[in-house]
C-alpha cells in the first residue's frame, strides 16, 4: 500500500468527488488479496437486528465473552443504530472459502477447542479472516487519509480468534493496550448487521454454515466486512 497523502479537511465534499472517491475505494478491495467482490453500498442496504447479536450468545459462540469487540463487550444494538444514522455510503466487501474449510463436524470441534485440524482447515478458515480484517482495515485507512475522518470499519468472527491466536487472551480486556490496533475491528454480527440478509440484497449467494452443516450441502463459505464512509 502506497504512503497515503492527507487531503485537507473540508467543510463539506462536493457529491462528485464522493462518488469518485467509493469508486476508487471498491477498486482497492476488489484489488485486496483474497477479496473476492465488493461493492457500494447505501444506508437503504444495511440491515441491522437485535436478534444477530443475540444470536452471538444463543448458542453461545466459543468467542463469546473473550474479545473487546464481541459481546458482551462490544458496542450495543442501540449504539449501532445510532452509528449507522449518521453515513450514507460505505463498501461492503466479501471473501469466499471452500466448504470444506468452513462445514464438517471435525472442522467445527476443532475450531470451538481452539486446535487445528491435521488437514489445516481451521488454518485456511482463519486466514480468510485475516483476509477480511485487513482488507476492512486497508479502506477505511484510504478513507480516512482522503477527508473522510470519521470511516469506521467492521468484520466478521472475533479478532481475538484471528489476530491474536498465539495468545490465551484478550489484553484489552486485561486494561492492557490492544496488540494489534491497526487491524482490530468490531464484529460485524456482534455489533449487530444482518450481514446475511445485507449480501442477499447485493446479489452474493451466501448460506447458514452450522455445526451440523456438511462440505457437500454449501458450494462454499462467505466471510463479510463492511466500512461505513460518509
Amino acid at each position: 500500500m502506497e504512503r497515503p497523502i492527507p487531503r485537507k479537511i473540508k467543510v463539506q465534499i462536493p457529491e462528485e468527488q464522493i462518488a469518485q472517491d467509493l469508486t476508487r475505494y471498491r477498486e482497492a478491495a476488489l484489488n485486496t488479496e483474497g477479496i473476492s467482490d465488493a461493492v457500494i453500498i447505501s444506508r437503504d442496504d444495511i440491515y441491522i437486528d437485535y436478534r444477530v447479536r443475540c444470536k452471538c450468545g444463543i448458542p453461545r459462540c466459543f468467542g463469546y465473552g473473550t474479545c473487546s469487540n464481541c459481546p458482551p463487550h462490544s458496542m450495543s444494538f442501540e449504539e449501532t443504530q445510532q452509528l449507522v444514522k449518521c453515513y450514507r455510503h460505505g463498501i461492503f466487501m466479501k471473501t469466499v472459502l471452500p466448504s470444506d474449510a468452513v462445514a464438517g463436524d471435525e472442522l467445527a470441534k476443532a475450531i470451538a477447542s481452539g486446535r487445528p485440524d491435521p488437514e489445516k482447515k481451521v488454518i485456511q478458515t482463519g486466514r480468510g479472516y485475516v483476509t477480511i480484517f485487513k482488507a476492512v482495515a486497508k479502506i477505511e485507512s484510504m478513507a480516512f487519509y482522503d477527508g473522510y475522518y470519521l470511516a469506521t470499519g467492521f468484520a466478521a468472527g472475533s479478532c481475538k480468534d484471528v489476530l491474536c491466536t498465539k495468545f490465551p487472551n484478550c489484553a484489552v480486556l486485561e486494561g492492557q493496550k490492544c496488540r494489534r490496533p491497526y487491524f482490530a475491528r468490531p464484529s460485524l454480527e456482534a455489533s449487530g448487521f444482518d450481514a446475511l440478509r445485507m449480501a442477499a440484497r447485493v446479489g452474493w449467494d451466501v448460506y447458514p454454515i452450522g455445526a451440523s452443516c456438511r462440505p457437500e450441502d454449501v458450494p462454499h463459505g462467505t466471510l463479510m466486512g463492511l466500512v461505513l464512509v460518509t
